[in-house]
This record gives structure tokens, C-alpha cells and sequence, in this order.
């Protein structure tokens, strides 16, 4: 079975940051199938012409080599309207290219030609812009959509949209019904997304959760525990759900643990200027972008989830079970994964002054914090590798 696999011209990996956490497991469960895996890189950058290359970033494609059987770049081709007319008419009967302007006959031709080359039977697509790029070039056989969240519901948390950002949201709100709609099936890491996804006209829409390689747990030798915040400030539910944090929790938890420490993993080059503020505590320890997480990620440690809306995926909530963590979050946040269960393998809360409270009691019952990192571990062990989750994408698959 020969797949095309198209995602974004970036880092696929397991560490890089969620996205690409998504990218490294799908692919690695499609190699799992034993299939025949086409990579192309997309990049969606300006210009005018599409080309197929092997010109490849090779630091995007290191932790992959053995997930496919040959990787090329594609560069799309950005097709500008010429007239004000051509624009009225797209966006009135064609939003996909009103809104895209790589949703075009050049981009169409480079990937027929491709897939006809290399015999391929169906497209797997990664994140929206892949998506709408397949199911809007009538390539002629099956794709599956692998969706990672709606834009119309994230755009909408960010800011104050003016009329024409309103409008230009209508319409990519527009393409997205339609494409899970249109393409003949979709994968979804997030429960709630996939079933909204059916109650949007797709029956053929699967759960499969984020999958991790099991790691070896080290030893936690210190005699009180961290709060451990772990994702880059790139992403939206990591920045504004830390800033929250800080901005509601903390200085209620140092007054009642005054010995309380923070550590912050990830990249902070996209945090505000109020966050960055707020970072700068003697209390909080930022750790950047961290390549081996087993160095900071130790077990019993207590990790927080503040983001207070169920959007997307995720990701790191496998990870903080892999490592044994004690997961403590918004229920929003977790309403994604099934497998989150209250009491269980995490503490959820309704809100961030619950949190609060939920924090302290944690803090100090280091009974508590056993029982549920323990059950964390097993939790992922049963849900989150790929040898849990690969026959269940295979039977998907063959129903196609």
C-alpha cells in the first residue's frame, strides 16, 4: 500500500513541540502498518511557482529515517487573483481559494503527476492547509484528513477581531465544515474533536490518541516536589494558559507553600511582554527548550495544565503520564483524552482557584502523588504506544 504522506515543512519529532509530536506519530503508526510511506514536506512560503526537490532540511527529518520509504520538498505555488472581480467571485462560490491562494491548478498538476508516478492509494494529510490542499485538487482517490484542531474556535480566544478578520473567519469557517465533510475520512488525537467532527457530517471520523515510545523512569531524589509547566510559548493554550496561571495562582501558592518552585520547559521566544514579567521570579526556574526530558521531567513532580477551554489536543498530557507525573488540570484542557480520569491519574478542576487550592493539597500528600503518577504510567502504558494503538488504526483503515 503506498500512502502520500503530506505535512508542513517542519520538524517532525517527538520533543519539538506538539505539532510535530503529532507528525512523528502518525507517521510512525503508518510505517508500523508495514505501508509504503511518500513524505512531502510542504512549504507554504510565497511564490509563484510549484517544485518538487530533495533539497530537504535534514535536521526536520533526522528522528524519521526508518517511518518512510522517500521524503521530498514541495514548494506550493501562491496564486494571487488579478482582479477585484475574481476575488467577489471566490469568496461568494469558492472560499477555499478566496482564503488560499495555493488552492490552485499548478499545485494540482505537481501532485497528480506525483501520485500517478508512485502509484499512491490514498493521501494522508497533516494539520488544515495539507488538508485543504488534497481535497480541494481533485487528485482522484481516497484522503484522510488528519485533524489537529478548528481555527474558526482558536481565532475567536486570541483577540478583538475586526469586521474584515470576522469576516475572513466566516470564511475559512466555511472551508473547514466543508473539508471534514469532503475527504473521506479524518483522524482526530482529541475525543471531543472527533465527535464533533461526526456531528458535522463525517461518520468515518476515529479517535487515536497521541502515542509515545515508553521511556525509563529516573529517579526523583528530591524531598519536596516541583510545579512543572512544559510547552513552548508558540502555542496559544501553553502562553495564555501559563500567564493565567501565574496571574491567578501564584502568589496565593507562594504564601502558602513558601518554598514552592516552578519550572518552566519550553522555548519562551513567543511570550508576551506581561508574561515574560511575570517569569521574572526568584521562584521560577525557566529551563528553555529542553532536547532529553528525562532530565526535567521527574516522576511524582507535580504538572499543570491552566488552559481553561477544550480546543485541539493536548499533547504533553501522554508525556506527563509516561513520566509519571501527577497531571493537575483544567477539566477544558483534558476533556480531550478519555483516559483522564479525576482522582484516578489526575486532579481536574473546574477552574483556576480550584487549582489553586488542589495544588497545595497535592504539595503535601506525597501519598497521593504516588497513587496517581503511579496510575499515569499505567494509564499511558495501556493507551499511549503504538503497539496499543496501531491494529485499531488498521481495521479504520481497511473500512475505507
Amino acid at each position: 500500500m503506498n500512502v502520500l504522506f503530506l505535512v508542513n515543512n517542519t520538524k517532525i519529532s517527538p520533543n519539538a513541540n506538539g505539532g510535530a509530536s503529532v507528525y512523528f506519530s502518525h507517521l510512525q503508526l503508518l510505517a508500523k502498518l508495514n505501508y509504503k510511506v511518500h513524505v512531502l514536506l510542504v512549504d507554504f512560503s510565497d511564490k509563484p511557482t510549484a517544485r518538487l526537490s530533495s533539497d530537504v532540511n535534514a535536521e526536520f527529518i533526522q528522528e524519521i529515517t526508518n517511518f518512510y520509504s522517500e521524503i521530498q520538498h514541495f514548494q506550493v505555488a501562491q496564486i494571487h487573483p488579478k482582479s477585484i472581480f475574481d476575488r467577489i467571485k471566490m469568496a461568494i462560490f469558492s472560499p477555499e481559494k478566496f482564503e488560499y491562494f495555493f488552492v490552485n491548478s499548478a499545485n494540482e498538476q505537481v501532485l497528480k503527476k506525483y501520485i500517478s508516478e508512485n502509484k499512491i492509494d490514498f493521501v494522508w494529510a497533516e494539520w488544515r492547509w495539507t488538508a485543504i490542499l488534497a481535497n480541494y485538487s481533485n487528485l482522484g482517490i481516497p484522503i484522510i484528513y488528519a485533524h489537529h484542531d478548528w481555527e474558526f474556535k482558536l481565532r475567536k480566544l486570541k483577540s478583538k477581531l475586526s469586521f474584515l478578520q470576522k469576516f475572513h473567519l466566516k470564511q475559512k469557517k466555511r472551508v473547514e465544515l466543508d473539508l471534514v465533510k469532503s475527504v473521506n475520512a479524518c483522524v482526530s488525537a482529541s475525543f471531543t474533536e472527533t465527535q464533533e467532527i461526526k456531528e458535522y457530517g463525517n461518520p468515518n471520523a476515529l479517535y487515536i490518541p497521541l502515542t509515545y515510545k515508553k521511556v525509563e523512569l529516573s529517579k526523583n531524589s528530591s524531598e519536596t516536589p516541583s510545579i512543572v509547566h512544559l510547552g513552548g510559548m508558540g502555542t496559544t493554550a501553553n502562553r495564555i494558559g501559563l500567564e493565567r496561571f501565574l496571574e491567578v495562582c501564584w502568589k496565593e501558592l507562594k504564601a502558602k507553600i513558601p518554598n514552592i518552585t516552578l519550572k518552566v520547559i519550553g522555548n519562551l521566544k513567543y511570550a508576551s511582554e506581561s508574561l515574560k514579567k511575570r517569569l521574572e521570579d526568584p521562584q521560577i526556574a525557566c529551563l528553555g527548550f529542553v532536547e532529553d526530558l528525562n532530565i526535567v521531567l521527574k516522576p511524582y513532580d507535580i504538572h499543570i495544565i491552566p488552559w481553561e477551554y477544550n480546543t485541539g489536543t493536548r499533547t504533553r498530557i501522554p508525556l506527563v503520564f509516561n513520566y509519571a507525573q501527577v497531571l493537575v488540570s483544567t477539566k477544558a484542557a483534558a476533556s480531550c483524552y478519555p483516559e483522564v480520569v479525576h482522582d484516578q491519574n489526575s486532579i481536574l478542576s473546574n477552574d483556576l482557584p480550584q487549582m489553586t487550592t488542589q495544588l497545595v493539597d497535592l504539595y503535601n500528600n506525597t501519598e497521593k502523588r504516588i497513587f496517581i503518577g503511579n496510575n499515569a504510567r499505567k494509564t499511558f502504558t495501556e493507551n499511549f504506544t503504538v503497539e496499543e494503538q496501531v491494529e485499531k488504526l488498521n481495521v479504520f483503515l481497511k473500512t475505507l
